[in-house]
């Protein structure tokens, strides 16, 4: 198979092309699904839109050998049919209306027009879309003038001005008839297993439901079984206790860390005894390095004097804190001297990052103060 290239530009992201025909490659977001993905000679299709299409490396103004990625047709179609089902049952079932559709390459959304929607009829709603996965009814897909097809009533949803030519429907038989232009599964069986993984409240009195059929819905089990499995080893315990263990191991850590803060703060008054009596005093300051547990140095903080410079790091982020000296003015000094290096803060307390060692700030803090 073969496409034309009639035109070729460079964008930030690869290449824009435009080609003929130019409706080969499903566009994304048209419908709400996602668009197709594949090759245009040794180009790899990166995203699709009406006008364009964006590839990973330059190409002639010339016919190309081009391929389709099918296996994510396939998954596309599966993800909107299920789409269809859902919210033709949540319309007819429970008098609830879709106001959004989004597909993504992990999952897919629909918003009904309700905040209120109970649990009960949620679960109800997911075994009835896979009840009627399993009676594998087979989908009808036609074409019907504009002006015909306006005439047929009670549709889920009305035929979008915007249409003005030939009418494309998807039909459910006693389910659902819409109509849509997007990929779709020959039979409902084709979907497999529809599974809700989550649902949330959205403003403007919504609820987002996002979920996942076919083979998505069974990796999803698959890698749920294992790391529940997974759990299973590490807590000793069967599959319905997990929870229990996971509450109990996190109460003992809360206990833990407050076991360990007072820990810390007992040990912090200790150690400034210890910082304090071994720094050297530099012009009218006492700078005080800690470079360990964060814990410790948020209790240590604690126990500075007026004239101390607490100055604390773990890794390439570091913190400055004193009563009596201009943590900000420092580290705009310190930001001179080494530009890589990123701050801010007031006169009693400042943050900067970057890539210093104690040595070279501890040498830097000393020239600024012996020169001020």
């Amino acid at each position: 198979m073969k496409i034309l290239v009639t035109d070729c530009q460079k964008s930030k992201d690869g290449y824009l092309i435009k080609t003929t025909p130019k409706d080969i490659f499903y566009p994304d977001g048209k419908g709400g699904q996602l668009g197709d993905r594949g090759t245009i000679d040794n180009s790899q299709v990166l995203s699709v839109n009406e006008e364009n299409i964006l590839v990973d490396r330059e190409l002639q103004c010339k016919e190309y050998e081009y391929s389709i990625d099918y296996g994510r047709r396939e998954d596309i179609a599966c993800q909107h049919t299920a789409q269809h089902l859902f919210s033709a049952l949540a319309y007819h079932n429970y008098h609830l209306n879709t106001v959004g559709f989004r597909m993504t390459p992990d999952y897919s959304t629909v918003d009904l027009d309700s905040n209120e929607i109970t649990e009960e009829t949620i679960n109800n709603l997911e075994k009835e879309v896979n009840e009627v996965i399993r009676k594998g009814i087979q989908l009808k897909i036609f074409t019907m003038k504009n002006e015909e097809a306006r005439k047929i009533e009670g549709l889920r949803r009305a035929i979008k001005e915007k249409v003005t030519g030939d009418v494309r429907f998807v039909e459910i038989p006693d389910i659902d008839l819409g109509a849509c232009a997007g990929f779709h599964v020959k039979n409902t069986k084709d979907i497999q297993l529809f599974k809700i993984i989550n649902h949330e409240k959205i403003k403007g009195n919504y609820t987002r439901f996002y979920f996942i059929a076919g083979n998505r819905a069974f990796e999803d089990y698959l890698y749920k079984h294992r790391m529940t499995r997974e759990l299973c080893q590490s807590f000793s315990c069967k599959d319905y206790e997990i929870m229990d263990m996971i509450e109990k191991s996190l109460d003992e850590r809360k206990k833990v860390e407050s076991e360990f803060k007072n820990l810390a703060s007992h040990y912090s008054e200790l150690l400034a005894e210890k910082l304090l009596k071994e720094c050297e005093k530099i012009s009218n300051y006492q700078p005080i390095f800690y470079f360990e547990d964060k814990t410790v140095a948020q209790f240590l903080i604690k126990q500075m004097k007026d004239d101390n410079i607490l100055i604390t790091g773990n890794g390439d982020s570091f913190s400055i804190i004193s009563k009596s000296f201009n943590c900000k003015e420092f580290i705009k000094y310190l930001m001179d001297k080494k530009p890589d290096i990123k701050g801010g803060g007031n006169q009693v307390k400042g943050n900067f990052k970057g890539e210093i060692s104690e040595q070279e700030l501890k040498d830097i803090l000393t020239e600024y103060l012996c020169s001020n």
